[in-house]
């Protein structure tokens, strides 16, 4: 019998990391756009309100595409995984999240009220940006679990579908007020990981009509929230709920069915550290702040959006 050739490190997927470097572009500029205050009518509100629903939804997706082919594959294998999560995850909340919080209480400029004695709230209700680390943290450890317990292996795509929907009608018809840990947002965010999740494993990739028809669908329903943020057209919020959330699934599964043709170098370049970006990109707003307010610059605030 052969021996098993030697274990090899796995090469980076640059069509994956390109999507990356697209999410932190958008993530970025839609921080920046919120810092400027510029007018409601500006085409700077519109270009980041028009794409407020593939922001966060994009990095999602790519988490459950990228974990969907290393599921955790039996329940003794949960533990290591959901420590291994924690040190990813929730080490990066408590440092990160404490020093940005310790500088927003010092820095001049900013328009955060939050004292330091209130810094607790950033580890039970997550504040900034840091809330995402909370909500994708909840959704490893309930995937984790469904799939150490053998919950997700179905056959087809029917069921994954008929999973969306109803994560999908949870999204619209049940909003949370009670987002103790990012728990509403872990929420909205699972039918786009799980999105990915179901693209990893290859169920759409002999759908050929699939694959052209999504992207066309995703299209027309960026046209419409175009014409929802331009004022042309007014939705009930469950209706706008609802196309934020589909357009959120078909604009996320075009870029990754479509993946072959978005690999660019200086966006994968930029993916490889998008989630050193992430954490740390709230820390060169501050220094730029520090630095202007040091020539005499005053009023620069700073809101974080994301």
């Amino acid at each position: 019998m052969p021996r098993p050739a030697p274990h090899r490190a796995q090469e980076r997927d640059t069509r994956i990391d390109s999507l990356r470097g697209i999410a932190i572009v958008l993530m970025i500029a839609g921080h920046v756009i919120g810092g400027m205050h510029v007018a409601a009518s500006s085409g700077w509100t519109f270009s980041y309100a028009l794409f407020a629903d593939l922001r966060m939804p994009l990095f999602t997706a790519l988490s459950g595409f990228v974990y969907g082919p290393r599921p955790v594959s039996s329940l003794p294998a949960y533990g290591p995984f959901v420590w291994k999560k924690t040190r990813r995850l929730l080490v990066p909340l408590v440092t990160v999240g404490s020093l940005f919080i310790v500088l927003q209480s010092l820095v001049p400029g900013t328009n955060s009220d939050v004292a330091l004695s209130e810094i607790w709230r950033l580890y039970v209700f997550g504040m900034g940006h840091f809330w995402f680390l909370q909500a994708i943290f909840l959704i490893f450890l309930v995937v984790g679990l469904a799939d150490a317990a053998g919950w997700l292996q179905f056959r087809g795509a029917g069921p994954w579908l008929l999973a969306f929907a109803a994560l999908a009608a949870v999204c619209i018809r049940v909003p949370l007020q009670w987002d103790i840990f990012s728990v509403s947002r872990a929420i909205y965010l699972l039918p786009f990981f799980m999105a990915g999740y179901l693209l990893s494993q290859g169920a759409l990739d002999r759908a050929a009509s699939v694959k052209k028809l999504m992207p066309c669908v995703a299209l027309i329903l960026l046209t419409v929230r175009g014409n929802v943020v331009s004022g042309l057209i007014v939705l009930p919020q469950a209706v706008d709920s609802a196309l934020g959330v589909t357009l959120g699934l078909t604009g996320v599964a075009s870029l990754i069915l479509w993946r072959d043709y978005i690999r660019w170098k200086p966006l994968a370049w930029l993916g490889v550290f998008s989630f050193g970006i992430y954490l740390f990109h709230i820390f060169g707003s501050a220094s730029a702040r520090m630095l202007l307010a040091g020539l005499g610059v005053e009023k620069v605030k700073s809101r974080l959006v994301v």
